[in-house]
């Protein structure tokens, strides 16, 4: 699919990965009619980075939002991709896609990509993205309906049925679970590789990121089985139990802490929960029909 590609990347405080980044945005043998750039209140050269790019690519728009505060997650990255969708205007496209800045990917990824919007049924579409870890590259664990928040591309109008990106904890899965309910398909190709310089939530420490995930689940109503069985999933993954481990306390302590509120879409939480105690009788396969 050939099409009307736009991207906007939430971006704070990554200096150090954004040369990469840009490189492999130019290089794409589809390029995006507009890339979007939103540095959240970055504290490093970040901006000054994107501005020097956007001064010979027309195409690449620096957006400054001036904020305090400390780094957030979820909200504080949808708010973000927010500001990046309103500049955008009456800009037309077909497909808009969510990307990180600390990633880096080969020419053909954006082609690739796109050319699984070609079946009308795929909503949200995206690579498999990989660390580095002892010189080599791992791929990120998750299932292959499951597309990563680091890198999201979404049909319009799959786009419209879901309301845009929510900005809760847990946003990326509430977005794709959601698109699902509205009979879209989502995919993430194993076979288009992202590096991703760092592990989602990392910026908070290995073990904060982890509870922060396990907020997220709260947030968007996970049943409480499927809840603590992502955790003992991921005891076997770094850091080795504690992140698991981070990651049930974060769900389970979210009942007692009135702060953090769930979404209150009580038909969205009746699809995922029904969807995620299929997956935890089938294998981790989705149901054959909506659920």
């Amino acid at each position: 699919m050939n099409c009307r590609l736009v991207v906007i990347s939430p971006c704070r405080d990554e200096a150090r990965f954004l040369e990469g980044m840009v490189r492999s945005v130019i290089n794409q043998s589809i390029r995006p009619v507009a890339w979007i750039v939103v540095d959240d209140g970055s504290q490093d050269d970040s901006f000054k980075i994107i501005s020097r790019h956007a001064a010979l690519h027309p195409w690449i728009r620096p957006v400054r939002r001036e904020r305090s505060g400390q780094r957030q997650l979820g909200p504080g990255v949808v708010n973000a991709f927010r500001a990046g969708l309103a500049v955008l205007g009456e800009t037309d496209y077909e497909v808009i896609a969510k990307l990180d800045c600390d990633l880096e990917f080969g020419p053909e990824c954006f082609a690739m990509i796109l050319k699984h919007f070609d079946d009308s049924r795929v909503g949200i579409a995206g690579g498999t993205t990989f660390l580095k870890v002892d010189g080599r590259l791992v791929s990120e664990r998750y299932v292959t309906y499951h597309v990563p928040g680091a890198v999201k591309f979404y049909r319009r109008e799959c786009f419209v049925d879901i309301g845009g990106l929510q900005p809760v904890y847990g946003w990326d899965i509430l977005d794709e679970t959601d698109a699902r309910r509205h009979g879209w398909t989502t995919i993430s190709d194993p076979g288009i590789v992202f590096m991703h310089h760092r592990l989602q939530g990392s910026s908070f420490g290995a073990v904060q990121g982890k509870v922060i995930w396990g907020r997220g689940a709260y947030v968007i109503g996970s049943h409480p089985l499927f809840a603590l069985a992502r955790g003992l999933f991921r005891l076997w993954e770094r850091p080795w139990i504690i992140g698991g481990l981070a990651f049930i306390w974060g769900y389970y302590s979210s009942y007692f802490n009135k702060q953090i509120k769930r979404v209150q879409d009580q038909e969205f939480i009746g699809y995922l929960r029904r969807e995620q105690l299929y997956r935890l009788t089938h294998g981790n396969r989705l149901p054959p029909n909506p659920v």
